[in-house]
């Protein structure tokens, strides 16, 4: 059996709405929470608008890659340029100088290794 099956029920709940409320607040929460609701549903409806209406905007508009002018190359920036990849090939000829400097020699098979000491020390 539910809370709202019989009319006794309706009416029990709402005396003591009553009571607890008061008679001249009851109306105006009833009005402001159906002012709430219609509101609600407006703005819902509103974005249920817009997430239908998104896609086709979306399909409509696509961006369209344009490139950049490069702008005009100045005698100076030339030089520049130059220079640089002058600098970047000394500096990847220093990187393979250190990079072969810093690998172990090759140790000589000929040599003999020494041997190590014995003593007769108790230990």
């Amino acid at each position: 059996m539910g809370l709202f099956d019989s009319p006794t029920h309706l009416l029990i709940i709402l005396a003591v709405l009553v009571v607890l409320f008061g008679s001249a607040k009851l109306p105006k929460a009833a009005k402001s929470m159906g002012e709430a609701m219609r509101i609600f549903k407006k703005e819902s409806a509103k974005l249920h608008d817009e997430d239908s209406s998104a896609p086709q905007q979306a399909q409509a508009w696509t961006p369209q890659q344009v490139a950049a002018p490069e702008p005009p190359v100045t005698p100076q920036q030339a030089a520049q340029e130059q220079q640089m990849a002058a600098l970047q090939q000394q500096l990847d000829a220093l990187k393979q100088q250190q990079a072969a400097a810093q690998q172990p020699p090759a140790a000589e098979p000929s040599a003999p290794l020494p041997e190590t000491q014995q003593t007769n020390q108790p230990g």
